[in-house]
């Protein structure tokens, strides 16, 4: 049985002379998306991409399932050619045989043998035989992105192919075979240097002198003009020949040349090309983005050094080496490799002057002749690399000086660099780009666990794959590591090593390998240790401190540094990628980062300075929420007016205004609940009471009452730790700050009474007005909550009463809005309504933004309530603006319900609707629950 197999023209397949149906284009698409990894995993994502590009449609797995299951059945009938499941893709493999039955195969195979034989005329056949399996440009009609990139990779294949053909024929004095081949070729590759060499050579040995010169000063001006280059030192070499007409450039008959002179002394053998790379990873997983901007590193004009940076092990020398052996094609004048050991937990870094000693080597020069000093190896190193089109990976390099040397001065090579450092001394000298490599996705993430592991093991625990991912903070490294782990115990159930992953204590740990090289300890032991001093004293409080991210003024009172000095730090641990900045003027760490960074700081650092960072941390936040609440409501009681004071450990940053302060809290409302459990931790009691005090009015205008009540929780738990004399009136306040959030929340049971009771007897007995006006007015809120009118009506009155012996302008106007609000619940409206006015007109005066809200909201309630709906519209219309400006969206949210009942009263659904949803959408972020349900309700009654 004779099978043939031909990708270059048309796609076929013939056995005995008969074709073989290959099926749809699809189909082929599959066939060469396998061929030409022959021998590699493709992963199933790779196959996708290969056939339908980067927007395959929703049923693409399942499509390629089916035409790879095709695929194998028309393969079944020739030997030595299957096609294997593995996990997370196929492989195709050739047995040796079958190499020669596919035209690719034997063509790369023939052209290797012409390359290495001794006899001239014995390798022109072989160079003929190989071109002649071309029929046409390589896979047919098959047009995609990927198809017409690798299509034009063996296009190049077969030039090089051509041009070794061709320097053969001129060696053997066959020129004359040649001038109208190398004349179309020089109208396709006009730049091609090595190529109109031989079309000079060719030209001037037929008696066209004056029109080799002409094409010599043709790409002289093209390469200036494109690239801003010279002519290479070979064709400048040959330009000046032709000049001087040397008779070096004339034919010699060699045809007999494979039976040289006895008396001759042999040429030396050219040196090997170099191709140092090491083998590339079996599986990338992601990094497309990265991929297409290596491969930008071959446009005309693009810069010729490129640094891959990020944390150590997040995959950088993978990514390198997978694009090197993607493009080796891009490089004929081969590759150069050196591990630099810039982070190396087991070996020194390696010097400049010791690497280009290798690649001289490499480079073919003899080991005698390699200069002694430093200068001399790098000058002679540049001179043998000028002009070549080669690939110089510099792989983890520590520093700019360790990588500057090793840079070529042409702009013909390209420089790849991995490090852990940006190398901003490099950047700053221009001719450098820079991709950074983020962990994986959480989707890449499963890709690479399933490559290694399996899919059947992964689809059995998806739950203990998610914590895996999470737990190995999606690092390729960690990844990699515990898959090899599973992989080695495969009854082993992976919700095992998810469990030791999820405990922070021992998640290092499992990350062990038990070698220096690879185990994630030692790879983060390694950029620690190459951090100055004071930038590793800063890591580890970072990673002692319960923040995910922080702030610049936070973390310069954690370290007790300048703003400056720390934002000069933050830059160092930047630059090696040991924290990052997911927005302008915030910081933060990766999770195995900030783990490894608190085992070191325990280890390192002592007690008594962590300690004393941390409480200079949580003093930054209590002074600093202590100045924002200032700012929001300044007619409000601040803690420090009742804590008894204490040494300042840390500055507050400076708020300039009431804006400021509502964008401070909102950065950081996610770190407050932490900063105060940090504080709990500390026994620093007074200073969580103030934060959960000094908090409570961004809390209730922001309007997530869980957030509000647990607050609350925590503030009265603290205040109950608190010995001192201040603290009864802390503890009566946070019962009555407590009973206040329970109300907000809708609770209508006994413990909202029973914290009021409390916080009333305190004030009562310490003749404290102000307090007992205070929480009379939230008894008037719950009376209001019960629909209890007298306990409503009393306490309010009550409060008005407080308020005006104690002489504060401010509380007596809201508390005379109250009365009218309160009146107003219970049908009193003329009397509510002249209350209301009253207040609105003492708010204004005072210019107490929060009064004026809440008075035209009573107002607007009132006019409802009496029929007046064009005048309630009015009222809300204008409390709105000012709420918004508060960022009250709570007491928003209330005034949109209200606005749109008022809208609804006169017959304007589209309005009413309108504001509903805007106000539903408020209260199911405040998780205001039953207000939402009520809404809902009404908005299903307007459809």
């Amino acid at each position: 049985m004779t099978v043939e197999i031909s990708v270059l023209g048309d796609i076929e397949m013939r056995i005995d002379g008969r074709p073989v149906d290959l099926g749809h284009m699809r189909r082929q698409f599959v066939f060469v998306g396998l061929l030409v990894d022959a021998g590699r995993l493709v992963t199933v994502d790779q196959l996708i991409d290969r056939v339908w590009g980067p927007r395959p449609p929703d049923g693409a797995r399942s499509s390629l399932y089916s035409y790879v299951s095709r695929l194998r059945s028309a393969l079944g009938a020739v030997d030595g050619i299957t096609v294997d499941r593995r996990p997370g893709g196929y492989i195709l493999k050739l047995d040796d045989d079958a190499n020669s039955v596919i035209d690719l195969y034997r063509f790369r195979e023939i052209a290797a043998r012409a390359r290495n034989s001794a006899n001239g005329e014995s390798a022109l056949a072989l160079f003929e035989e190989a071109l002649r399996l071309w029929r046409a440009d390589a896979f047919g009609s098959l047009d995609s992105t990927w198809v017409n990139e690798l299509r034009e990779r063996l296009r190049l294949e077969r030039f090089r192919t051509e041009l070794d053909r061709n320097d053969l024929l001129l060696r053997h004095g066959r020129q004359s075979e040649l001038l109208g081949d190398l004349s179309d070729l020089a109208q396709r590759h006009p730049l091609d240097e090595r190529l109109i060499g031989q079309l000079m050579l060719t030209l001037y040995r037929e008696g066209r002198a004056a029109q080799a010169l002409e094409h010599y000063e043709r790409i002289r001006r093209m390469l200036s003009e494109a690239m801003g280059t010279d002519p290479g030192a070979e064709l400048k070499e040959l330009h000046r020949k032709i000049l001087h007409a040397d008779p070096a450039l004339d034919a010699h008959d060699v045809s007999d040349a494979s039976a040289p002179d006895p008396g001759a002394r042999p040429a030396p053998a050219p040196p090997p090309l170099p191709m140092q790379l090491p083998p590339p990873p079996p599986l990338l997983a992601g990094r497309r983005r990265e991929m297409a901007f290596l491969d930008d590193t071959q446009a005309p004009g693009a810069l010729p050094v490129t640094v891959v940076c990020g944390l150590g092990g997040v995959g950088k020398t993978s990514l390198a080496l997978r694009w090197a052996h993607d493009n080796l094609d891009r490089f004929p004048d081969g590759q150069l490799y050196v591990n630099l050991h810039g982070f190396a937990p087991s070996a020194p870094a390696t010097k400049p002057q010791t690497a280009v000693h290798d690649f001289l080597t490499a480079l073919g020069v003899d080991q005698q002749a390699v200069p002694s000093s430093a200068e001399a190896r790098f000058g002679l190193y540049r001179s043998i690399v000028a002009h070549k089109r080669m690939l110089i990976l510099l792989d983890n390099a520590r520093d700019a000086e360790q990588v500057r040397p090793l840079i070529p001065g042409s702009a013909s090579c390209t420089v790849v660099v991995t490090s852990r450092e940006r190398l901003s001394g490099l950047l700053t000298t221009g001719g450098v780009r820079v991709v950074a490599l983020d962990p994986l996705t959480s989707a890449e993430a499963r890709q690479l666990l399933t490559a290694r592991v399996g899919e059947r093991r992964v689809a059995r625990e998806p739950e203990a794959v998610d914590t895996i991912v999470a737990g190995c903070g999606r690092l390729p490294l960690a990844l990699a590591i515990t898959a090899a782990h599973a992989a080695g115990s495969p009854h082993l159930p992976l919700a095992e090593l998810a469990s030791e992953l999820g405990e922070a204590e021992s998640t290092l740990d499992a990350l062990d390998t038990g070698d220096f090289d690879t185990s994630l300890r030692s790879v983060l032991d390694a950029s620690y240790r190459a951090l100055p001093e004071p930038a590793a004293r800063l890591l580890g409080l970072l990673s002692a401190a319960p923040a995910q991210d922080m702030g610049v003024p936070a973390a310069a009172a954690l370290a007790g540094l300048t703003r400056a000095r720390t934002r000069q730090l933050l830059r160092t641990l930047g630059s090696a990628h040991l924290v990052e900045q997911p927005m302008p003027g915030r910081y933060q760490l990766h999770d195995l980062v900030r783990l490894h960074g608190r085992e070191r700081t325990e280890r390192d650092r002592s007690e008594e300075e962590r300690r004393e960072g941390l409480s200079a941390l949580v003093d930054f936040f209590v002074r600093t929420a202590a100045l924002g609440k200032h700012l929001l409501a300044p007619q409000e009681i601040l803690s420090d007016a009742v804590v008894e004071p204490t040494g300042e450990r840390a500055r507050a940053y400076e708020l300039t205004g009431e804006a400021d302060a509502l964008a401070w809290f909102t950065t950081e409302r996610s770190l407050l609940p932490a900063v105060m459990r940090l504080a709990q931790d500390l026994g620093l009691h007074r200073e969580v009471w103030r934060l959960a005090w000094d908090t409570h009015t961004f809390l209730r205008r922001w309007g997530d009452v869980d957030d509000f009540v647990g607050n609350r929780r925590v503030g009265l738990d603290a205040a109950t730790r608190v010995e001192g004399p201040d603290a009864p009136t802390l503890r009566a306040m946070a019962h009555r700050g407590l009973a206040t959030a329970l109300i907000q929340a809708d609770h209508r049971g006994e413990e909202p009474l029973e914290h009021l009771a409390r916080a009333v007897a305190q004030f009562e007995e310490s003749g404290d007005l102000l307090n007992q006006a205070h929480t009379h007015q939230i008894y008037t809120r719950f009376g209001l909550h019960i629909r209890d009118e007298e306990m409503a009506l009393e306490n309010a009155a009550r409060s008005l009463e407080l308020y005006r012996r104690v002489g504060n302008a401010t509380w007596e106007t809201s508390a005379l809005n109250n009365l009218g609000w309160t009146l107003a619940q219970f049908g009193h409206y003329e009397s509510a309504r002249s209350h209301c006015q009253d207040a609105l007109k003492a708010s204004r005066d005072l210019g107490y933004k929060v009064g004026e809200a809440a008075c035209l909201d009573s107002l607007g309630y009132i006019a409802t309530r009496a029929g007046r709906h064009e005048e309630a519209v009015e009222h809300y219309h204008e409390s709105l603006p000012v709420h918004r400006a508060l960022r009250d969206s709570y007491e928003e949210a209330n005034t949109l319900s209200g606005l749109a009942k008022a809208h609804l009263a006169l017959g304007e659904p589209g309005p009413a609707r309108e504001a509903w949803t805007q106000a539903l959408k408020l209260y199911r972020e405040q998780h205001r629950t039953e207000q939402a349900l009520e809404i809902e309700e009404r908005l299903r009654e307007l459809r």
